[in-house]
């Protein structure tokens, strides 16, 4: 990869590499844009397939931060940390949620609560082998004197974010913050989607989501707390997910809900389509199956072969819903609890992705341009206007 070329098609600042052998610790911080601000993002865990996947993924993530801060009026710019996961540091696999990252099992024990599970020795050494590493992270974060700051992300949890404070301040989420109590940034990420879907709807004319289909793949933290919201408000829920246990919680709690194959839920017939997985599932061959009217969810990056795809959408009259635009109650929590702000300044600050999703909606009919192609334009304009 020529990461040159890389970094100056994506328009990228600044690429740092990261290694230290006595701790194993393997990153990159990817820092896109400072022009608004610090650049802030999360700092991902996860085992990547090669150097060069962790290498892209920083930098791609790292630009979409820029964007979502900038559509969302932060004054932050964009960045991301990545950290490889290799083999001999191995913990429990992360939940492919687009929230917060979450561990599983005997990990999620040990990394959050300080208790070893009885009989596991190998444990207790990639626990402590893991806070090293994320110590570590923390002094290279320290050396970038504040140009980014960090956060909880996909495959992390505060027990990190809690051994990089022990070497810098340039990191939120940390014990006792909002952003690590009772899944607060995940519920303000659901209820950000949820304000997006009700505008998405009144766009096309329609009022209330009584008895409205919306089919939600994904039932993580974020997918979870944003069917509580549609089912409150009437919806008529389709579910699904790759994890067995949370589908049965959904059709338990969520009365009506029915379920869906997670591989061909994007195919249900439905008025929403809300993707609340991994990225990716807007492709050229699934976008011709869809039967909804909109597309709004939580995930990141949900458009493969974007301009092809986006195309395609307007040709077939379904609405868009940015990701950038929808999803980022997340880091509109962060940014403003960083700012001082409380719980209910925090959601009414949430509140108003309905009103910049309007702006977008309206941007790209006044112009005969795609949603997402309005949502660019709109975060480009911020940042030329610092």
């Amino acid at each position: 990869m020529l990461l040159w070329q890389e970094m100056e098609r994506e328009g990228l600042e600044e690429l740092v590499f990261c290694h230290d052998p006595h701790s194993g610790l393997r990153a990159v911080i990817a820092i896109h844009s400072t022009v608004l601000g610090p650049a802030l993002g999360g700092c991902r865990y996860w085992a990547y397939a090669s150097e060069e996947e962790a290498v892209r993924d920083a930098i791609k993530l790292a630009k979409g931060m820029t964007y979502k801060n900038a559509v969302s009026n932060l004054p932050y710019g964009g960045g991301k940390a990545v950290v490889w996961e290799l083999p001999s540091a191995k913990a429990a696999k992360p939940d492919t949620d687009s929230g917060n990252g979450r561990h599983t099992a005997e990990d999620s024990i040990a990394v959050e609560s300080g208790v070893e599970p009885s009989g596991s020795n190998n444990l207790n050494r990639n626990v402590s082998q893991r806070a090293h590493i994320f110590r570590t992270l923390g002094r290279f974060l320290e050396r970038l004197n504040g140009r980014y700051v960090t956060g909880l992300d996909l495959g992390t949890t505060a027990a990190d974010m809690d051994q990089i404070r022990l070497e810098t301040t340039y990191v939120t989420d940390t014990t006792g913050s909002l952003g690590a109590q009772n899944d607060f940034t995940a519920e303000m990420t659901a209820y950000g989607v949820y304000t997006g879907i009700v505008t998405s709807l009144h766009h096309q004319g329609v009022t209330s989501l009584q008895s409205i289909p919306v089919a939600v793949q994904g039932l993580g933290k974020v997918g979870h707390a944003l069917c509580r919201h549609l089912h409150a408000a009437g919806a008529r829920l389709i579910v699904a997910d790759v994890v067995p246990e949370r589908v049965q919680r959904a059709l338990v709690q969520f009365s009506g809900a029915t379920l869906a194959d997670p591989a061909h839920i994007h195919a249900a017939d439905c008025k929403v389509f809300a993707p609340c997985a991994l990225g990716g599932v807007l492709t050229p061959a699934t976008v011709e199956e869809l039967r909804c009217s909109i597309v709004a969810g939580a995930a990141n990056n949900q458009l493969s072969h974007r301009e092809r795809v986006v195309r395609r959408m307007q040709a077939r009259g379904i609405l868009y819903a940015p990701d950038y635009v929808l999803n980022a109650g997340g880091i509109i929590s962060t940014a403003y609890e960083l700012e001082g702000a409380g719980p209910d300044q925090i959601r009414q600050r949430v509140a108003e992705i309905a009103g910049t999703l309007t702006q977008v909606y309206q941007r790209a009919d006044a112009s005969g341009i795609s949603t997402a192609d309005a949502a660019d334009r709109m975060a480009e304009a911020r940042l030329a206007q610092p």
